[in-house]
């Protein structure tokens, strides 16, 4: 039997004194369950180490678990931190069917006295802990061999008192400050060996936290898509990503493919101590799988303790689709559409309308298109905006409980429509369906709340949308926004700050900072940050982007404000800024008016903010602009409480 501390390739340690595993000297970051199934496998060097052995020794006998999920999740990881390949390994061997075995020669080391001091000093100073809660750290050697002296029915006693305790504490925290739990779904790891399959993996991993988000919202908090997908690939560990995510549990799986039925893994890991609580294995056919997600989501809820909804149990049957081939079509739209660009919007599009085509009553699939729709109205409000609404209100014709539909229709009818009433109601709506989704509250503060001056509750929806997507390249871009038009200055710089931060390669944002920069007169830095998102851009401004800076910089020195905003106007670059305030900037009153009646009949994006954008003060007293206010529906008595500046 091996050392408790033994060396093993060129420069790797295995050091159980420590618990700690070590490349050259330094620590090498490996979750528990992974490190417990290492020792193991060191421990037995050259021995087949069966499935089963391996579950009594890190699980115990009696517990619930999937091996095909959790042992094959946690040897991927070892070969991960080791570097150690699979087909040909140098450290970790395969028998396939029966389990796996160690194959690395050892070298034993004998641990220095200064060091084998140092520990047990910290052993003797290390508080008591019970038998299920003691750090692997502070066990002693005797743990290697699993020498219980003590009589199993004291420990059962001891047990059953702290599991008690421990109850009584959790009950009466809950009572005193209660506490949403919070939950992210890491990406379906792909197996199927075909990167054609991926878009499938990624849309199960986003109907799950669909579905999930369904759960009793006020106890079980889920983080969205965007921000969940920025794991895809990593080598993070789960303390790592919940710590970074702010949640309490991770759920992490893998879905294979195969003529028609997909097998799905999935398992629940909670943060603190990376305890794996629940795993299964399902084998759906993919017709079925909605009805898979619904199940999922159930024993997910019960793990964590969460009650369940009435009108969770109870879901639409016009939710899931009649037809598999429609709901493999809509995923691939998800898929699509979640990259965000116009070509594969566009895509996405096609997709949704080939689904609905093979399940005319599919909803899911009529919101899907309505989102693309959404997402394209930025190109042409005209032609977009109201094909969103078409395919929002048929969605909600077929089911009246999709948060997707109503958040979109609350969109529309906010930018393109100026109801502002009916938008409210459909952002209370989706928000009351699902608080959960991160789109409800990012649409409802950007549309509804901020045109309108309500900039408390924008600030206070737009924070919820980053607690539930912290990653949001959008979401964070537009929280500085908001503070901008809240003429909360410091607090948008450092937002914006923080989005390039997350996001440096995101040009939307560096216009937006460039804005700010222009108005707090800042013109120096308003210049670079716009240069920086022109090349970012990737289009045409970025091969002119360097001559343009150096005109504007220029234009700034010998003119100063008006130089900058006249060069600004001569590049015909004002797009970035929006035509109607580079003429307001100019004092050129009448083009301004023009532009906004223009962007008034054209449904422009952003057009709705005029009441609210510091550029536009110049033109406040002017009875054309109050007309157009008005005519908005932009007044304190259309809309309630606004801030007419």
């Amino acid at each position: 039997m091996p050392s408790d501390w033994v060396r093993f390739g060129d420069d790797l340690e295995l050091d159980r004194t420590v618990y700690e595993l070590r490349r050259s000297g330094r620590a090498l970051k490996l979750e528990r369950i992974p490190m417990e199934i290492l020792f193991l496998l060191v421990e037995r060097k050259g021995q087949l180490v069966a499935r089963e052995e391996i579950i009594g020794r890190v699980w115990g006998k009696d517990v619930y678990l999937d091996t095909d999920n959790s042992i094959n999740s946690a040897i991927r990881k070892i070969r991960q931190v080791l570097k150690d390949d699979s087909e040909n390994p140098v450290y970790v061997q395969t028998v396939t069917g029966k389990g796996y075995r160690f194959i690395a020669p050892l070298t034993d080391v004998s641990i220095p006295a200064s060091h084998r001091d140092e520990v047990s000093k910290q052993q003797a100073l290390a508080p008591p802990t019970g038998p299920a809660l003691a750090s692997p750290a502070a066990a002693p050697r005797s743990f290697w061999r699993r020498r219980w002296v003590v009589p199993l029915a004291v420990i059962g006693v001891f047990l059953a008192i702290g599991i008690y305790a421990f109850r009584m504490r959790a009950r009466a925290h809950s009572a005193a400050s209660p506490h949403r739990v919070m939950l992210a779904v890491l990406p379906f790891v792909n197996l199927s060996n075909d990167p054609g399959q991926e878009y499938f993996s990624d849309g199960l991993t986003e109907e799950t936290i669909t579905d999930l988000g369904e759960v009793n919202p006020e106890q079980l908090g889920l983080i969205a898509r965007t921000s969940s997908t920025a794991y895809k690939g990593t080598n993070k560990t789960i303390a790592e990503i919940g710590h970074e995510l702010g949640v309490d549990y991770v759920l992490e799986g893998s879905v294979r493919q195969e003529g028609g039925v997909a097998r799905i893994s999935a398992q629940l890991i909670r943060v603190n101590d990376q305890t794996h609580l629940w795993a299964h294995n399902y084998e759906r056919e993919t017709g079925g799988l909605l009805a898979l997600q619904n199940e999922l989501g159930r024993a997910i809820a019960q793990q964590v303790q969460v009650k369940l909804t009435q009108r969770y149990g109870n879901r639409p049957s016009n939710t899931q689709p009649t037809d598999a081939e429609a709901y493999e079509l809509y995923l691939k739209g998800r898929f699509y559409l979640n990259k965000r660009t116009f070509a594969e919007i566009d895509e996405s599009t096609k997709y949704f309308q080939r689904s609905i085509e093979k399940d005319p009553g599919f909803a899911l699939a009529y919101a899907g298109l309505a989102d693309s729709y959404l997402a394209n109205s930025i190109r042409s409000p005209q032609e977009f905006d109201p094909k969103a609404k078409t395919a929002a209100v048929r969605a909600l014709e077929l089911n009246d409980d999709l948060a997707e539909a109503h958040a979109v229709l609350g969109a529309e009818k906010a930018d393109f429509e100026y109801d502002w009433q009916g938008a409210q109601q459909e952002f209370h709506r989706a928000l009351e369906l699902d608080p959960n989704y991160a789109d409800a509250h990012f649409r409802y503060a950007w549309s509804y709340l901020t045109p309108l001056g309500k900039s408390d509750e924008a600030v206070a929806e737009i924070k919820k949308a980053l607690q539930l997507d912290p990653f949001s390249r959008m979401d964070n871009t537009v929280s500085g926004c908001i503070y901008f038009y809240a003429r909360r200055y410091d607090e948008a710089l450092r937002q914006f700050d923080k989005a390039i931060q997350l996001n440096p390669d995101f040009f939307v944002t560096y216009y937006h900072l460039a804005w700010l920069y222009a108005q707090l007169g800042n013109y120096p830095s308003a210049i670079t940050e716009l240069s920086k998102g022109r090349l970012l851009a990737g289009d045409d401004r970025a091969a002119s982007a360097a001559s343009q800076e150096t005109t504007l910089r220029k234009a700034f020195v010998a003119q100063g404000p008006r130089g900058f905003w006249q060069q600004i106007q001569r590049d015909g670059e004002m797009g970035e800024f929006g035509s109607p305030q580079v003429y307001a900037r100019l004092g050129d009153k009448e083009k301004a008016l023009a532009m906004l009646e223009r962007d008034y009949e054209e449904r422009e994006t952003l057009g709705t903010l005029m009441n609210v954008d510091p550029a536009f003060d110049s033109l406040r007293a002017d009875p054309r602009f109050r007309d157009l206010v008005q005519r908005m529906g932009l007044t304190p008595g259309a809309t309630g409480d606004i801030h007419d500046r």
